[in-house]
């Protein structure tokens, strides 16, 4: 039986690589997420409408500012909460003028709502979003830098005793988070010992692409495990809800901007629910419980911090509290090779300051110098088993009866010309988490968001030259040009790479073992499909990695691989085996002739 023309080791990385998408694809559109759900009663019921019978009549609402030089925020007099967070260095997405260039706002129009609520003897509930503020202090420490503001609330039931304080900390300079203190005095001694802390946020999209930037925005949280703090998430695809227990923080976290909020002690039960929205102005509504228990009913005091800010991997590490853990740069060793590998070549390039777009293709100039040792073995690999291939034939002609010798033939044929076929999935094998690290690697880098080039409006996201009145499975409705000659650069290289083998192939009438060659030009038309919504500077570095390959190509071909050498060496180890078992056999008759009665 003759093989047909095809490169194994190019099948087998294929089939590889397909085998990585669709795993991918199945973890992105389903929820690994193990966690047990298993929720606390009276903790969900109390996610239902609940009876307030105090209600604040004044209408006014107040404001009070705070400020650096990264954030401002506003606070609402009425409920005392944060009504507004401004990022002054960062700009949302405009669909009208397809650029980043409106206001970024985390905190809007009461998306982001807080609040205590008290029980008494009768189940009755008093919740402090009815309370109105007033200033009580803002004041700046001159050594620290930091300014301290105290709205304070009159408990309604004191007969003019008694306080409720909101006590906001900011810093002066680039800090993203706040403190928030609460304060008692002789409030709720009409209440049962403690009160629930209650936290409803709405998220907003903030990006180009909505469905991609959903896909990113999901609940993370420490908790203490013993003597460990672990990190998990709840589902970034379905409504999820859980109990965790000795928390340290939880985290709102959007493609690039979170919330985070950190308690001064660890929270004993957290109830928090995840709910996902597929369409409309909302990513996804988070909200939370926790009862604090209090022994002293003449006061309490809580402390927290909130982290209102961008997903930067050096800013978030300063915190030292594992806040870093939340950039989903992706599972297990793909995770380093993103975080100490392609993070490292970024952050060393990104300090030229050319365009973000040469950035991507120096970067992957430097990647495939790096990685060019593994490249000329595989090519190198490709020309031996090419040269050979006659000999192959003749052996498939000799034993075509016999499988078992004649893969011992060919064994010895690749011993004797000192290649291991094998040699080349091993590097498709080492080549893949590399692949695959980078479909994480740049919808997560924030220095990238926002960034043109050439055509691309936001290399975080796809480049479209034309939008479909239609939608394609798998594809979109629109067309992305970096796709579409990433396509075509891959679809030239694979051509260039296979060219010439059928040259030492008989064409006959053999329909024994299908001719699979399709499938290396199957593969173009596959990611063409498959990364047309993908961030531009994945397809741009796609396209750099293989108009490169095509230079390597030819550069290895032309002077660094002479096939003709190689076919000489293969010749001479021929002729040193056969010399060599030739001096065995006459020394064996040597032998012989002198001892002639053996």
């Amino acid at each position: 039986m003759k093989d047909k023309n095809l490169d194994y080791s190019s099948i087998i990385g294929l089939i590889l690589i397909l085998f990585v998408l669709i795993i991918f694809t199945y973890i992105n559109n389903n929820n690994d997420n193990n966690f047990s759900t298993k929720l606390d009663f009276n903790h969900k019921k109390l996610f239902e409408k609940e009876k307030i019978f105090f209600t604040d009549k004044r209408k006014k609402n107040d404001f009070f500012l705070l400020e650096n030089n990264v954030l401002k925020i506003k606070i609402s007099s009425i409920g005392g909460v944060i009504h507004d967070v401004f990022l002054k260095k960062y700009k949302a997405y405009d669909p009208l003028s397809f650029f980043h260039t409106n206001n970024l706002h985390l905190i809007k129009n009461s998306n982001f709502l807080y609040k205590l609520s008290f029980l008494n003897q009768k189940k009755l509930k008093f919740d402090t979003n009815t309370l109105y503020f007033n200033l009580f202090s803002l004041e700046k420490n001159k050594i620290s830098g930091i300014t301290t503001l105290i709205i304070r609330a009159k408990n309604p039931y004191g007969n003019g005793k008694g306080y409720l304080d909101y006590i906001y900390t900011i810093g002066e300079k680039n800090q993203y988070d706040i403190g928030f203190s609460i304060k008692s005095r002789n409030f709720y001694s009409k209440f049962n010992k403690g009160f629930y802390l209650n936290l409803d946020h709405k998220l907003f999209p903030l990006e180009k692409d909505r469905d991609w930037e959903n896909s990113y925005t999901q609940v993370y949280y420490s908790y203490k495990n013993n003597l460990n703090n672990d990190i998990k998430y709840l589902s970034e695809k379905k409504t999820e809800d859980k109990n965790i227990y000795r928390v340290n923080w939880i985290a709102h976290k959007q493609q690039f901007f979170s919330f985070i909020l950190i308690p001064e002690k660890i929270l004993k039960n957290v109830f928090v629910k995840s709910e996902n929205f597929s369409s409309g102005d909302i990513l996804k509504r988070i909200q939370f419980k926790t009862f604090i228990n209090t022994e002293n009913n003449e006061g309490f005091y809580l402390s927290f911090r909130f982290y209102f800010g961008p997903l930067d991997l050096n800013l978030l590490k300063q915190y030292q509290n594992g806040f870093e853990n939340i950039i989903p740069f992706g599972w297990g060793f793909l995770k380093w090779i993103n975080k100490y590998f392609f993070l490292i070549i970024f952050e060393f390039l990104e300090k030229t300051n050319l365009n973000y777009g040469i950035i991507i293709i120096l970067m992957t100039v430097v990647v495939k110098l790096i990685l060019s040792p593994i490249a000329y073995k595989q090519y190198k690999l490709s020309a031996t088993m090419k040269l050979i291939r006659p000999e192959i034939e003749k052996l498939n002609e000799k034993y075509k009866e016999n499988i078992l010798k004649k893969q011992r033939a060919i064994m010895e044929l690749y011993h004797n010309v000192g290649i291991n076929p094998m040699s080349g999935c091993i590097s498709t094998l080492f080549q893949i988490p590399i692949f695959y690290s980078l479909f994480k690697f740049f919808p997560t880098i924030i220095n990238l968001r926002g960034k043109s080039f050439l055509w691309v409006e936001d290399l975080t996201s796809y480049d479209s030259i034309l939008k479909l009145p239609f939608f394609i499975p798998f594809y979109g409705n629109h067309v992305s040009l970096l796709t579409l000659l990433y396509s075509f650069a891959l679809l030239i290289y694979t051509k260039l790479s296979n060219n010439g083998k059928q040259d030492f192939y008989k064409k006959e009438n053999d329909y024994s073992i299908p001719d699979m060659n399709f499938l290396l030009y199957l593969m173009p038309i596959i990611m063409l499909f498959f990364i047309n919504s993908y961030a531009s500077a994945l397809s741009l570095y796609y396209f750099t990695s293989n108009i490169i390959n095509i230079g390597f190509f030819f550069f290895i071909k032309e002077f660094m691989l002479d096939e003709k050498k190689i076919f000489m060496k293969i010749q001479e180890k021929r002729i040193i085996k056969h010399n060599y078992w030739k001096n065995i056999i006459k020394k064996i008759e040597n032998k012989k002739y002198k001892n002639p009665t053996e």
